[in-house]
């Protein structure tokens, strides 16, 4: 295995990433055709926020699932199906219940019905998380979220979260940079078990965990103080490269 240093993923990033091949592949890239159809921010935070919470597993099953989710399911208008309760009439037709993999129909609903009493009197999801830091942010959405058995601080490294926040906050492509009251130098590392294996060699932490997500996140931020979260984008562009798509 390639041993990761700052070194080697600074290259990755400047050599081997390409921006269209990783929106194709990656599934940010179904929040990209829902900005097609939509500039309203509420839409593109929840459609994304419910994109990144079905992102576990086989890349080629969650792209199509999302796609499903964002177009037939809510016509293109995440907030309106989710404020004015359209979800209820949802997944109607869904094969035995399931909207992807463990994450069945009703508790799909519950986190609809979640997001939407967090949301009610704010216009955006950034302005409902306005004075809060990233880290009590990720928490926050961890409880709108919780049904969906996303983890929680104590237990896990919240890296679908954490990849959210990143695609709302981070400047540059393929990151949206929504969230522009958001410092990009306060986000936190996707960390899963593929990043923990590429990254074993620099980490006390040796579990998936929120210590070694903070762990991985603070040699990030010594390697590059204003875009410590382009190290995300290298080492997936590196995964992709030693190992098959996943």
């Amino acid at each position: 295995m390639t041993l990761v240093t700052k070194e080697v993923l600074d290259a990755y990033y400047a050599e081997e990433f390409n921006i269209e091949r990783f929106k194709q592949n990656d599934p940010c890239g179904t929040v990209y055709q829902l900005m097609e159809h939509t500039d309203n921010q509420l839409d593109i935070e929840l459609g994304a926020l419910l994109v990144a919470m079905i992102s576990w597993g086989s890349r080629k099953v969650i792209c199509p699932t999302a796609l499903h989710m964002l177009r037939d399911e809510m016509k293109w208008h995440p907030a309106e199906f989710i404020m004015s309760g359209r979800f209820e009439e949802s997944y109607a037709d869904a094969k035995n219940g399931c909207v992807y993999r463990t994450l069945n129909v009703d508790t799909f609903k519950a986190v609809c019905r979640k997001l939407r009493e967090a949301l009610k009197g704010f216009n955006t999801m950034e302005e409902a998380l306005e004075g809060k830091t990233t880290k009590e942010a990720v928490r926050e959405i961890c409880t709108w979220l919780q049904d969906a058995k996303i983890g929680t601080m104590d237990k896990s490294a919240c890296k679908r979260v954490c990849m959210f926040v990143r695609w709302m906050t981070r400047h540059a492509s393929p990151d949206l940079n929504i969230w522009k009251s958001r410092p990009q130098n306060d986000l936190y590392a996707v960390m899963d078990t593929h990043v923990l294996q590429l990254t074993q060699s620099l980490l006390k932490n040796k579990r998936p965990t929120w210590n070694a997500c903070e762990e991985l996140t603070n040699i990030f931020k010594s390697w590059d103080a204003e875009d410590p979260l382009k190290y995300d984008i290298a080492l997936m562009t590196m995964a992709d490269r030693i190992r098959p798509m996943v």
